[in-house]
């Protein structure tokens, strides 16, 4: 059962996936302008602002307000493969080999909005293609299932009905009569061509799932009656926007249904569909993948430390650090409160041998995860405390205070922190062999004594050393690499901190982490950073 909280990120899912109407298809993001991350300033604050799946209600985003205009978005590796599943049925070996999903503003999603299809893409479509319907045509029994005859020529009356049926399932929409017309021809001229009417068949079907209808979700709109100069979705493309957001995957009968009987125009109708797939496990890998993407640890796949200097490294240590955070936001999220400032405070955890290494338990043999719960008075409490967050926030060799503090204000408060001045020189200088040796929080000093420098490391640098009692890849110490003793003490937002773990509880309750996780989540969802005239949407 869904907790509370997560009833209530319901209710913002569907005002996210709702917001009415748009000024139209370009609407000004075409050119992708916009400062990535950090150009989100964190602004002014409301106090209490909900979390996602915070316990403060709020009223519904104003029906009159001009959301950013939404674009055809390209499908996504797993909106993909789970697009397959749902019009070919199961069992199917899903191909790997994909055009790779980017990230643009920090999230896939925006980077598959503007995302156009290459020649290699187009050559690697065609060939997963292929690849899923083989399968499907190598089995006569799944084949005239999926086709629902065994038709002796294409001219039989079920080629053209199961076209029709199949590309409006595919395309998540109704198919006009030219479009059937157009896949009967080509089935014919291939059946022809290889005396094979199966094979014509299977060529109509591989013409439909390599469609642009198919591979983008395109959204055209239709005049609002209430507001001609705007359009508003249509009820077929609310129901993708709704199924793909939520589950990843395209919508299930009842939206289509739904769509059918244009009834997605009704907020209501909106909110109560978004509730229910939030029910629907497809849903806990889907979110998941928004947060992989928010704390950008997909990367962790990829964790490369010295192995000389952290003899606790494994070739699967970031694989697991990447599924101990993704456990722990699905757990927070669905199983537990729903509110995701549990986040930053959570005892609560999942580890594996990779992990207890790092972490220093006892006892722990082989990859499987497992539920573990840290002691109160411990180094490790929520994400920002985890291996993780921590490693993949360091260099290969030593920990680094300003990437730890820079991420926490831009992704996680929504702060803006400019990029270093052209022609400054961002490196530390080596010390000097003949004086006595520094910590890094003593030669980051240096950044704060130059003035154009000081401005952006006074925001950075003091939160990252709260987290300076963590080494590179996360496992808890007392000395540096130099033996000298971790100074951890700082301040975040005017309030002292000792330790990473104080910080993290600290970070919870701020108004601006608040409002950032909604601010993220909306640009996930609309696929474009929040613009000016949106930000009453996000409040």
């Amino acid at each position: 059962m869904v907790g509370k909280h997560l009833r209530l990120a319901g209710v913002a899912i569907s005002a996210l996936a709702g917001g009415g109407c748009y000024s139209g298809i370009d609407g000004g993001r075409a050119s992708g302008d916009g400062g990535g991350p950090g150009s989100a300033t964190g602004g002014d604050t409301t106090e209490g602002a909900d979390t996602i799946g915070g316990d403060t209600e709020g009223d519904p985003p104003d029906a009159s307000l001009e959301p950013s205009a939404p674009t055809i978005h390209r499908l996504t590796q797993a909106q993909l493969r789970n697009t397959w599943l749902a019009v070919l049925g199961e069992p199917l070996v899903l191909p790997t080999d994909l055009p790779a999903d980017d990230l643009l503003y920090g999230f896939s999603s925006i980077a598959a909005a503007g995302a156009t299809i290459s020649g290699l893409a187009a050559e690697q479509y065609e060939t997963a293609t292929y690849l899923v319907l083989d399968q499907v045509w190598a089995d006569p029994i799944r084949r005239a299932a999926l086709v629902g005859c065994e038709p002796a020529a294409i001219s039989d009356p079920c080629v053209s009905e199961f076209f029709a049926s199949f590309a409006k399932a595919a395309w998540r929409r109704p198919v006009e009569s030219t479009e059937v017309d157009a896949m009967v021809a080509l089935a014919e001229a291939i059946a022809t061509d290889f005396g094979d009417v199966n094979a014509g068949v299977k060529y109509g079907v591989a013409s439909v799932l390599q469609s642009p209808n198919f591979l983008f979700r395109v959204e055209r709109g239709v005049p609002d009656p209430d507001a001609p100069h705007l359009l508003r979705y249509t009820s077929w493309e609310m129901a993708s926007r709704l199924s793909y957001l939520i589950l990843a995957a395209p919508p299930d009968a009842e939206l289509l249904a739904l769509a059918e009987a244009d009834e997605l125009g009704s907020a209501d109708t909106v909110e109560a569909q978004a509730l229910r797939l939030l029910e629907d496990p497809r849903a806990r890998p889907a979110l998941v993948g928004f947060f992989r993407d928010f704390m950008n640890i997909a990367k962790l796949d990829a964790l490369d430390k010295s192995v000389e200097q952290f003899p606790q490294m494994s070739a699967t240590m970031g694989v697991s650090m990447r599924a101990e955070l993704e456990r722990m936001f699905e757990t927070v999220v669905f199983d537990e409160s729903g509110d995701f400032r549990e986040l930053f405070t959570t005892p609560k955890t999942v580890v594996n041998e990779d992990l207890a290494k790092v972490y220093g338990i006892p006892g722990i043999v082989g990859p499987e995860l497992r539920p573990y719960t840290f002691e109160d008075g411990s180094h490790r409490a929520g994400m920002l405390t985890s291996a993780g967050f921590l490693a993949v926030n360091s260099t290969k060799t030593q920990t680094s205070p300003t990437h730890r503090g820079r991420f926490v204000r831009i992704q996680l408060l929504c702060q803006e922190v400019p990029p270093p001045p052209a022609g400054v020189d961002t490196s530390l200088p080596e010390p000097d062999p003949n004086a006595p040796p520094k910590s890094l929080r003593e030669r980051l000093e240096i950044h704060r004594q130059v003035a154009a420098c000081r401005t952006c490391h006074e925001l950075m640098d003091p939160i990252g050393f709260a987290f300076e009692g963590y080494d590179a890849i996360g496992a808890h110490r007392e000395v540096d690499e130099l033996g000298l003793t971790i100074d951890s003490v700082t301040e975040i937002e005017g309030t002292a901190v000792i330790n990473g773990v104080e910080a993290g509880s600290v970070i919870a309750q701020l108004p601006q982490a608040s409002e950032c996780i909604a601010r993220r989540f909306y640009e996930h969802a609309g696929a474009h950073v929040v613009e000016a005239g949106e930000e009453d949407a996000v409040q």
